[in-house]
């Protein structure tokens, strides 16, 4: 994308220029060539959020330029994979975009966190917490992904939105889980442990009790990413226990919808004897401050003997 070029526009469209000054200062081609590089590349929905251009707008551009406005139906499946590539195709006037995702260490911690404080919709990626520097943390994670969002609430809880279907798609497809996607990053012990040390900054706790005791917990219902944890857990000799939680029985609301409860929560507990190999493993990748500075109080306590 021709960043100059799209800022250029964006003047432009601020100063109330019409269509016929944009095509007057910056030429029919170029304006045509700039549009068909992102058009087959973004669904129309895409492009509004990236040039904040509407969605009437673009389609009177796209007819005084004559580029045919049908790939507002584009079909997306992101795959991951050890590099990036695209394909795009048009057929009976859907479009069919086929991409493969680099899974990055950062991207694995992103995948984990919203699948632990976050959501995902068709179009978008949020995720949301109280910790300021976690938030500039996963902001820079979430840079190179497509255009960024922040809201604040004034109690402190932060939003970000990340508009891309290609992310979203590589961690949903129509609300359920890509389970090739988890497993192509638990086969890989460094986007393993960044995708857990991103659960557990969501969804775990980090805190000192009395006489010096650490209480590490995990807390979920989803029996497949569990189920991958425990694996992992495993595998590298951390001893743990699971423990069945009372399900909450009250409606509750969560994003203003009325939740029914009906998943049973589980707690995964590491003891104090495999603290320090849970530390080495997992707590040094986490980001959460308050985790962070408790990980490094038993780094401190413990030495480097996990049995002190």
């Amino acid at each position: 994308m021709n960043k100059d070029l799209l800022n250029q526009i964006k003047e432009i469209k601020n100063d109330k220029g019409n269509f016929q000054t944009l095509k007057k200062i910056i030429g029919e081609e170029r304006l045509k060539e700039f549009i068909n590089s992102i058009y087959p590349k973004f669904a129309i929905t895409e492009i509004e959020t990236i040039t904040g251009i509407p969605h009437s707008t673009l389609e009177y551009w796209f007819n005084k330029l004559k580029i045919p406005f049908i790939r507002n139906h584009i079909r997306t499946k992101s795959f991951p994979s050890n590099l990036d590539s695209e394909i795009v195709v048009t057929k009976d006037a859907i479009t069919y975009r086929s991409t493969t995702i680099k899974i990055t260490p950062e991207l694995a911690y992103i995948i984990g966190f919203t699948l632990g404080d976050g959501s995902v919709q068709q179009y978008m990626v949020e995720v949301f917490n109280k910790d300021r520097n976690l938030r500039k943390i996963i902001w820079n994670y979430l840079k190179p992904y497509g255009t960024i969002t922040r809201e604040e609430r004034k109690d402190g809880l932060w939003r970000l939105r990340l508009s891309s279907r290609r992310i979203a798609n590589l961690i949903k497809n129509e609300n359920q889980i890509r389970e090739d996607t988890i497993n192509y990053i638990f086969n890989n012990n460094i986007l393993a442990r960044n995708f857990i040390a991103a659960f557990w900054d969501a969804e775990g706790s980090v805190n000192l009790g009395k006489h010096n005791y650490y209480h590490i917990y995990l807390y979920n219902s989803n029996s497949y990413l569990l189920g991958k944890i425990y694996n992992f857990l495993k595998s590298k000799n951390i001893k743990f226990s699971i423990s069945n939680l009372k399900s909450r029985t009250n409606l509750y609301l969560l994003n203003g919808m009325v939740v029914t409860p009906k998943k049973m929560v589980q707690r995964i507990s590491i003891p104090k004897s495999s603290c320090l190999v849970w530390v080495n493993e997992i707590g040094k990748y986490m980001n959460h401050t308050k985790k962070k500075q408790v990980i490094n109080e038993i780094i401190k306590c413990c030495g480097g003997n996990q049995n002190d």
